[in-house]
Formats: structure tokens, sequence, C-alpha cells
């Protein structure tokens, strides 16, 4: 008997994730364009992580056939996925934030294009913004020699430009993520090490590292407003992006590779305080304390050895 015919025929064509923390009247509007489904057998399954403006409660309410699925705790972007995957059944995951637009045409059109991608694994779509201006939507694999660069503002200068027709890429992005759910009994869930960003980059990596594509595609494009439910909590979520992009450095480029990535890190860090110093002294709005606290994590001893020695979090999903 074919796989095909072994399936159980109620199960979804497509599972949408969407993690929620603190973003209610987002989340509700997201949840108000994909259901009811139009055609496609579809499930939405919402993780909150420990939210404290009744989420749950308003997600349940007003949508009855969403799946929701409250967290003991905020464990990070990664760990709300990984609880939404252990729940889907969807021949296709799609992982979408609550500050991104989808609508039923685009989602259908995304999907029939990566229909046409069998050796393929994960796919990212084109992303706007809400004036409708491009977001880079996929980036180069991270590599150490990038990181001094980036340190001295040339990276806009050196980085690929985003591509204008569908293409096999390293990493596309988190914000709007679709997965061939086959892959995932090979390659597991994200790693819940990453409390915010990098963990799509990581999970891209063990993807192409088990001999599967990642592919952008320019069917359908979706809208991103970015940065709401990470700018409620802007220091934490500043000091992760550098944290992660460390901890992806020590999984796949080794501790001396980290360190270097780490003075690097810490240029940057230092030249942009600088200059956050000089503007408040005229009166601008400040950063200071930002990088101030970025500065005292990277200049903290160990805290390479530390990244480096921290077990990977990756759960086996059948």
């Amino acid at each position: 008997m074919s796989a095909a015919a072994r399936e159980p025929e109620d199960r979804p064509e497509l599972s949408i994730v969407v993690v929620n923390w603190n973003t209610r009247d987002l989340l509700l509007v997201l949840l108000g364009r994909l259901l009811p489904s139009p055609r496609l057998r579809c499930e939405v399954i919402v993780v909150d992580n420990q939210s404290a403006d009744d989420s749950v409660a308003a997600a349940r309410a007003a949508f009855p056939q969403a799946i929701v699925l409250p967290q003991p705790k905020n464990g990070g972007f990664a760990y709300g996925v990984n609880r939404g995957l252990e729940r889907a059944r969807g021949k296709w995951v799609m992982l979408l934030n609550t500050d991104a637009e989808a609508a039923w045409p685009d989602i259908e059109a995304f999907l029939a294009g990566a229909e046409r991608c069998p050796d393929a694994a994960v796919f990212g779509p084109r992303i706007t913004d809400e004036h409708g201006g491009t977001q880079a939507s996929t980036w180069r694999r991270h590599l150490p020699r990038h990181a001094l660069a980036e340190a001295l503002f040339l990276d806009r200068f050196v980085a690929p430009a985003q591509p204008t027709g569908a293409a096999d890429v390293d990493c596309v992005s988190g914000c709007v993520f679709l997965i061939r759910a086959d892959v995932l009994p090979v390659v597991g869930g994200f790693d819940e090490c990453f409390f915010m960003y990098y963990e799509e980059a990581d999970f891209c990596e063990r993807v192409r590292a088990a001999g599967k594509r990642v592919r952008w595609l320019p069917d359908a494009a979706f809208v991103h407003v970015g940065g709401l439910s990470a700018g409620q909590a802007a220091r934490r979520t500043f000091l992760a992006f550098r944290e992660s992009r460390l901890l992806y450095h020590a999984a796949w480029h080794g501790r001396a590779a980290t360190e270097w990535v780490r003075l690097c890190l810490l240029l940057g860090v230092t030249l942009r305080l600088l200059m956050w110093c000089a503007l408040a002294l005229v009166g601008k709005k400040s950063r200071v304390g930002l990088y101030a606290a970025a500065f005292a994590m990277l200049v903290r001893p160990g805290l390479v050895g530390d990244l480096c020695r921290r077990p990977r979090e990756v759960p086996k999903l059948s």
C-alpha cells in the first residue's frame, strides 16, 4: 500500500503554527484572516508563550475552531514552534508570525509553488513591509568571515542581493516559513537553546546537511510589520540576538571561530555605543543602555566557553 493510501482521510493538507506572546489584538486579526479556511483542509494551531494579555481566552472565545495551546512559560520562539510541531498533523507546516498578514490566495499560491519542488523541504516567500517595500527574506549562510564587515558598518556593501526569481538559498525568514512535514522526523524540531533569532538559520542548516534544499519562491507575497512582540522586551531581545549569533557559530564553526565572532561583535557594539553616547549629548533619542548591556555581556569571561558547552535541545518528531 502506498504512503498516500495509508494517510488518514482527515489529515490536513496544511498546519499553520502561530507562536504568540502578548500580541492579542494582532493574533485575533490574523485568526480572522485564516479561519475558516475557504477550500484547503487546514488546522490552525496557536501556541501561547504565557501571555499576560488574555490572548488565550480571547482566541478561544472568538475562534473555537483554532487549536490553542497555552504554555506554562515563555520559553522563546523555538520552544513555542516545537510545541506546535508536536501537535501538527498536516502534510505541510507553515510558521506564521502574529505580525504577518496572510491572505488565502497567497497561502494557496505559496503552497502550490512548493508542491512543484519535491526535493526541497523548507520554503520562504516574498515579504514586504506594511508600506509595500521589499523586506530581506533570505540570507546567506552565516560564516565567521562576515563578522568584521558587519562590525564596521560594511555589511550592506558585501551582502548578496535578494533573489528576484525562484532560487535555492541558505536560509529563509522565520516570519513565514513553510516546512514539508516529512523532513521533521529526519532533522527534528527547532533548537530550544535559541530563545530568539538564528533558530531558523540553524534549522535550515540542518535541513541542508540532511541533503534537502531550502528554496525561496516569488509565487506569493506576505506583509510583515515586524518587531511588535520583540519590542515589548527590548533589552532581552537585543541581548538574545547577539547571544543567539554566538550560539549558532558555536554549533557550526567551533570555539575559536566563535571567539573571533565575539570580538567582532564587541568591536561593533563599542563603536555603536560611542556613537549613541555622542548623539545623547546633543539630545537625540538614545540607545546607550542597550549597547552598554550588550558590551557587558560580550566582555563577560567564559561567555563563549559556556555557549560551546551548552547541549542542543532539539526534540525528536515523529
